[in-house]
């Protein structure tokens, strides 16, 4: 094949790639990119400053404020290191030295007068060094910073610490790796076309179809009323999308009230073994009364879910986390690690902080019925975990897992760039058809499709690295003996003269 075809057809392969990524699931040059950019951060000037420079690179990434921001890593001797915007530091272990932290780091900090001071933690301040906290000032904001940013820690009576992920939406901070996960999960964009709201009503449906369905006029995707006997099964239609249910966890079951009859259930693990078979993402909005969404009530109202119109809106889980907090209460967030690629988030709504009180609580049941309206008491989220999704965001065709796409990708980009080599490897194996005289040229190309085909898609995924290998080494030893064959042939010329 000549040169101008070769790169001519290589051009149409990766451009048609290049078209075909955006049908993808996820994206592998957003994922690149985000790679890029984390590898871009964790070269910051402040790398070299050790487990204290992430949180002091953070800081040039501050606003100006009237805060005396700087970054604080607590050592194992229960030493405390502090770094300044500029990198600077200084390390104090005794309460002397502290008094030192302030004029050393930050000169003018006397100038500012009242402004507050602000510690960035390293997150083994948080977790490892733990019991060294109660050397910092008891009047400074602390803030821990991860790979999702920086948030506020509040200091509890008790020692315990908690996160501020979000206004209505706080964490707990016990566990390092359930800490990530949550924040991983929690910053996870919410793909409104994916959620589900699913109604049980006995005698509905059976199924659910692969994309929800929309209001004629509104566009709104409307309630899917299922069978709750097809609930598990149902899960198949729905593989990577998000089920919303609203029902009532009652010893080990999954409870619902349908809009007519009493009270039906369904075992819990059933169902959640059911999402993770399936890959659904299933989100239990936990209700005392668990009416179903988009039945009627005894007023024939429609029944929603207060504060689930206004949380689906939102961009990601820890906004919808915020949305439904900001209806009743804010909602303190755990974790645990459920079967394998799964986790657990647990939001439970602070009845201490929120606005309502026991009696509220009764008022609020009464209201329900009135308006129609159900409030969720907490919220479970059954999910991929952090090393799963990752994976998921690594794939280009969806359905094909990441560790057998990329080696795929790399032989099939190697063996065309080692075109010479593996073009000769196979036609020794599978020799391509000879154009027969007055045989036109398209018949020819169709007759050779098949051998084409074969070999783009299944010879060069497995010898492109093997072919590339050895067509540069071919390249190499060329390079290397091109004097000494430079010479022959001139000695040859002379011998002949």
């Amino acid at each position: 094949m000549p040169r101008f075809s070769f790169l001519s057809f290589a051009f149409v392969v990766v451009a048609s790639l290049l078209l075909a990524m955006p049908r993808a699931e996820a994206n592998w040059l957003t994922s690149l990119t985000k790679g890029t950019g984390k590898a871009a951060s964790h070269a910051h000037p402040h790398a070299n400053l050790g487990a204290i420079g992430k949180a002091a690179g953070h800081l040039a990434e501050l606003p100006a404020g009237p805060k005396i921001a700087l970054a604080a890593h607590a050592t194992p001797e229960g030493h405390w290191q502090f770094a300044n915007r500029d990198g600077q530091t200084f390390t104090a272990g005794t309460p002397d030295e502290f008094n030192h932290v302030l004029p050393s780091l930050v000169p003018d900090a006397a100038a500012a007068g009242d402004a507050k001071l602000a510690l960035y933690l390293s997150e083994d301040s948080v977790f490892a060094n733990r019991g060294h906290l109660d050397k910092l000032p008891k009047d400074a904001d602390l803030n821990l910073v991860t790979d999702q940013g920086a948030f506020p820690i509040a200091r509890n009576p008790g020692g315990k610490l908690t996160l501020i992920y979000k206004p209505n939406v706080i964490l707990d901070i016990e566990d390092q790796g359930l800490l990530q996960e949550t924040l991983s999960t929690l910053s996870r964009p919410l793909n409104k076309s994916n959620i589900r709201t699913i109604a049980a009503q006995p005698g509905a449906s059976t199924t659910l179809s692969s994309a929800p369905k929309r209001d004629g006029l509104s566009k709104v995707a409307l309630v899917d009323e299922l069978d709750p006997a097809h609930l598990t099964r149902a899960f198949s239609s729905i593989r990577g999308q998000t089920a919303l249910i609203v029902a009532r966890i009652d010893k080990g079951k999954i409870v619902f009230q349908p809009s007519k009859g009493g009270e039906i259930s369904r075992e819990l693990d059933e169902v959640l073994a059911a999402a993770s078979q399936n890959d659904v993402n299933l989100v239990l909005l936990r209700a005392d009364a668990p009416r179903q969404p988009g039945g009627r009530n005894w007023l024939w109202q429609k029944i929603e879910v207060g504060g689930l119109d206004e949380a689906i809106g939102t961009s990601t889980y820890g906004d919808f986390l915020d949305a439904l907090g900001a209806k009743r209460a804010p909602m303190l967030v755990s974790a645990s690690r459920e079967s394998l690629g799964r986790v657990r988030i647990s939001a439970v709504a602070d009845e201490t902080k929120g606005p309502l009180s026991s009696a509220g609580n009764a008022m609020e049941e009464v209201i329900g019925h009135v308006t129609g309206e159900v409030v969720s008491a907490a919220v479970d989220l059954h999910a991929r975990d952090d090393s799963s999704q990752r994976e998921i965001d690594g794939r280009i065709i969806p359905g094909i897992p990441s560790y057998l796409q990329i080696p795929y990708l790399v032989g099939l980009v190697t063996g065309f760039l080692g075109w010479p080599v593996s073009r000769r490897w196979w036609h020794r194996l599978w020799p391509p058809p000879e154009r027969g005289e007055g045989q036109s040229r398209l018949r020819h190309w169709a007759q050779g499709a098949p051998n084409f085909l074969v070999y783009s898609l299944v010879f060069l995924p497995i010898a492109g690295v093997p072919a590339l290998l050895w067509q540069a080494a071919q390249q190499a030893w060329a390079t290397v003996t091109a004097p000494f064959r430079w010479l022959a042939k001139l000695f040859r010329r002379r011998a002949e003269v």
